[in-house]
């Protein structure tokens, strides 16, 4: 199951990593969508990834729906979007 993980962790490109966080610089408190443009939930593998380099955060716990993880964008994540050249 690990490996299966690692692969798909893989496989979110930098594109899609700047443009879910760069949601989060427009909303109120920097919360980043649980879902995409097209009304898809964003992939965890890409949730856990942000998580793992420091450019987001958990925020809280949804009650109603607790396999969606609320998070926001943090100083480090703010940073790198910054960046022009720079890899997220």
């Amino acid at each position: 199951m690990k490996i299966e993980q690692s692969r798909k962790a893989a496989r979110v490109s930098d594109r899609e990593m700047r443009e879910w966080l760069s949601g989060g610089l427009k909303r109120p408190e920097s919360r980043l969508a649980l879902f995409d443009q097209f009304g898809e939930p964003i992939d965890r593998a890409l949730v856990r990834k942000a998580i793992s380099s420091g450019y987001a955060e958990p925020w809280f716990a949804n009650p109603m729906r607790p396999e969606w993880m609320v998070c926001r964008l943090t100083a480090r994540g703010r940073a790198a979007l910054a960046r022009h050249d720079a890899t997220i």
